[in-house]
């Protein structure tokens, strides 16, 4: 199939569980601001729930299980599997004439890697998390035409190894202010019956340890000890819930702690009375929520950790606090809710600064600038003798050791003590 109207064709191939989160989201709301004067997409993926957000937009998706050599899930060796998908992959590229491949997530680049040298053409990798050592090598992310980063933290591991500056790019993620505007608010303290002098916190994400709502919940019972009539809201599900359940019950805050499951309505919530917004990440790259709360003109109190500092600004548009502390995320609550003047003033520097730097134009514009330039730079379409970045991948070993080696000469040496 040859494009007639001078549209690029582009294939987004998107790895991820069925639901709409984080990378989903960013890929939706891509698609649907991207120039249909320049573009034209295709997406492949896995999941059912992201193929039907997907043929919502009117744009062609594909929907089918991806297994992963040497993954993390059974069987670890389907190598008739891979070979199906490298099949599928060249044939999707010949249909729809792909000129550049969009891996939404590193998983998809074990196959499209070979791909896009088959076919002489350009994989850009958008990388939503850092991954370790294990997966960085098996997935191939050091062989791609170009690496995207959502910020700094994660295009650091590639550059630590070796990886060429200009093949790596941080590309911040943004936010569609007027999807998430066009709700009217939802008045959070009469949906939940709580008085008016309640002072409403909330936080946002899968329930799954890496979002740290278990320091959330025990900062709440700090900050109820001085007498402050905190109320915390959770917005999410996952596998960590009867923990959290439990967690919330032994503290007896069952009055106190609100776990609303999954919905579709966050930024109506946000803006329909929540005072604070919490987050208490073990690891975070960039979180999306951070910046839909600071549009929602909320302050936000955050870990310092992973790329948060690049989304909040210290003092200027929220506090940060050292990661997994209940002690300093309630001494930050106690803070604000002290003073609400410096509160609003949060606020207001945040909602400027998402809508100066994290909008979804603002997003779009740079990836269509970067798909123009690997569409019109012969640098960057893949080859079967170009682009095979072993010296990374050489410096990511010898690190490795070398930290292990490290871990177990301090380890010996503190046993070497206590045994004296």
């Amino acid at each position: 199939m040859i494009s007639t109207n001078h549209r690029i064709p582009i294939l987004f191939v998107h790895y991820g569980s069925d639901w709409i989160r984080g990378s989903e989201r960013c890929l939706l709301d891509l698609l649907s601001h991207l120039d249909p004067d320049k573009f034209t997409a295709v997406v492949w993926c896995n999941s059912d729930i992201m193929a039907s957000a997907v043929k919502r937009l009117g744009v062609n998706v594909v929907c089918q299980p991806f297994p992963l050599l040497l993954g993390w899930r059974s069987p670890v060796f389907d190598v008739v599997g891979y070979l199906k998908l490298i099949k599928q992959g060249e044939k999707l590229v010949d249909q729809y004439a792909i000129q550049i491949i969009h891996s939404n997530s590193g998983a998809p680049c074990q196959w499209l890697n070979i791909v896009a040298r088959q076919k002489r053409l350009p994989l850009l990798a958008h990388l939503h998390c850092r991954y370790p050592l294990r997966d960085r090598i098996t997935l191939g992310l050091h062989h791609v035409s170009q690496l995207i980063a959502v910020s700094n933290p994660v295009a650091m591991q590639y550059a630590n190894e070796g990886v060429d500056s200009s093949r790596i790019k941080v590309i911040a993620n943004g936010i569609d202010k007027k999807r998430l505007e066009a709700n009217s608010k939802i008045n959070v303290k009469a949906l939940l019956k709580l008085t008016a002098s309640d002072f409403v916190l909330c936080a946002a994400g899968s329930l799954i340890d890496r979002k740290g709502m278990d320091v959330l919940i025990d900062a709440l019972a700090q900050v109820r000890k001085k007498l402050i009539p905190a109320k915390l809201i959770i917005v999410g599900d996952g596998p960590c819930k009867p923990l959290l359940e439990s967690q919330i019950n032994e503290l007896s805050l069952t009055r106190h702690v609100f776990l609303l499951g999954e919905r579709d309505d966050l930024a109506s919530l946000l803006r329909g009375g929540v005072d604070i917004f919490l987050s208490g990440a073990r690891e975070e790259v960039f979180g999306l929520v951070l910046a839909e709360a600071g549009l929602s003109e909320l302050p936000v109190i955050a870990p310092d950790v992973g790329g948060i500092p690049e989304v909040v600004l210290r003092n200027k548009t929220g506090l940060l606090v050292p990661p997994e502390s209940p002690v300093n995320t309630a001494q930050a609550i106690e803070l604000l809710y002290q003073q609400p003047h410096f509160r609003r003033q949060l606020g207001r520097a945040a909602k400027q600064r998402i809508e100066q730097l994290f909008l979804i134009e603002k997003n779009v514009e740079c990836f269509e600038s970067c798909y123009l330039k690997m569409i019109n730079t012969t640098g960057y379409q893949l080859t079967w003798w170009c682009h095979w970045s072993f010296k990374p991948l050489f410096n990511s070993v010898i690190n490795f050791i070398y930290k292990k080696l490290n871990q177990q000469t301090l380890i010996r040496r503190f046993s070497q003590r206590e045994m004296k």
